[in-house]
């Protein structure tokens, strides 16, 4: 039986509507000054900024937290259409041009970018990561490949996936440096080893499961969100074991991220919804951002803040992630199971 077969839920008060929203001081919305209201995906940088990728705006743009303030910086190739972006490791910020067939950087110091052209034509790069050395890796959803580009060379080396038309999608590390991807089409979850080249797939649970985003957490697991069967699915790599675990809300996955602490944020965009799953209690809470007429749809962690793009306004938001438990939030939706009784007890007293 799933540990989340008994579900104890109660809600509370819904959040009040304020510009920027804020609630108990555990949410808040910024206003993205001029924008068309496409951000899409976010990440931290090592000075605490946050940046987001703007689609229809074609540039990235940064949120000062300590100053409040927004910058945008243009990016150099019209309509590139940048899907994803990562901090680097030399105080710049990397991101994938998915209709310009390039890999970007844009260097934070000289407020400079530069841009490569990605080997296979029309690759479509996706979503991509930084290993400990610097190299880029990357995937590409049409050339249903794994690039990698090594700055120090200047040079690009590609990795097929054996199943066709795979569309890979997320991508992540772990701490040994295996490179680990989502295959959506192929339902299946990748590990490349990048000393040998060798690529190991293992078929997820259920067929048809549309997995998107990937996130690898400090013990290794790799989690991943189930978007057909509305579920968080873990996959341990010593045992090759997954374990699924049904959303409270019957909500669809997007993206995802780890904390600190372990715990799995993730988004819901169609119940409108920032999710946090908790691996040691087997908790889940769900927060309803319905006071925002947009969509979320991806979420970054940064020291006890968590981060999301909202998807049709000009806002980004954010969660204290240290308030959300405390006593102080009655406007949180909680949803827990059995092993969260503790949890249960510390909000209702």
């Amino acid at each position: 039986m799933s540990i989340l077969s008994h579900l104890i839920a109660f809600s509370l008060t819904t959040m009040a509507s304020i510009s920027p929203a804020e609630s108990a001081g555990v949410v808040k919305f910024y206003e993205i000054p001029s924008s068309s209201g496409a951000s899409v995906s976010i990440t931290s940088d090592s000075r605490g900024s946050i940046w987001f990728a703007q689609l229809n705006d074609n540039r990235l743009g940064m949120f000062n937290p300590k100053t409040k303030k927004f910058s945008y910086y243009d990016i150099p190739t019209a309509r590139s259409f940048p899907t994803d972006l990562v901090a680097g490791n030399e105080n710049d910020i990397w991101f994938v041009e998915y209709d310009a067939n390039q890999l970007g950087r844009y260097d934070i110091n000289k407020k400079t970018f530069d841009e490569f052209e990605i080997p296979t034509l029309k690759s479509q790069p996706y979503r991509l990561t930084v290993d400990k050395k610097g190299n880029v890796w990357f995937t590409q959803f049409a050339g249903n490949k794994i690039g990698v580009y090594n700055r120090e060379k200047n040079q690009f080396k590609e990795y097929p996936i054996p199943t066709p038309m795979s569309q890979p999608a997320g991508i992540t590390m772990d701490e040994s440096g295996a490179v680990w991807f989502i295959e959506m089409q192929g339902n299946k979850l990748g590990k490349l080893l990048p000393e040998s080249g060798t690529i190991t797939e293992y078929e997820l649970p259920k067929p048809f499961s549309v997995p998107n985003e990937l996130a690898v957490d400090g013990e290794g697991n790799l989690w991943l969100g189930a978007r057909t069967g509305k579920k968080l699915m873990k996959f341990t790599p010593k045992s090759g074991h997954f374990e699924e675990f049904e959303l409270p809300g019957k909500g669809v996955p997007e993206g995802l991220a780890v904390d600190g602490s372990g715990n799995i944020w993730y988004c819901d965009k169609f119940k409108n919804k920032v999710g946090r799953y908790s691996p040691k209690d087997g908790a889940f809470v769900e927060i309803d951002i319905a006071q925002s007429e947009g969509k979320p749809l991806d979420v970054t962690s940064r020291a006890d803040k968590v981060w999301f793009t909202v998807m049709g306004t000009n806002q980004i938001g954010m969660i204290d992630g240290g308030g959300v438990l405390s006593r102080q939030t009655p406007e949180l939706s909680v949803i827990i199971n059995k092993k969260g009784n503790d949890l249960l007890k510390q909000l209702s007293h």
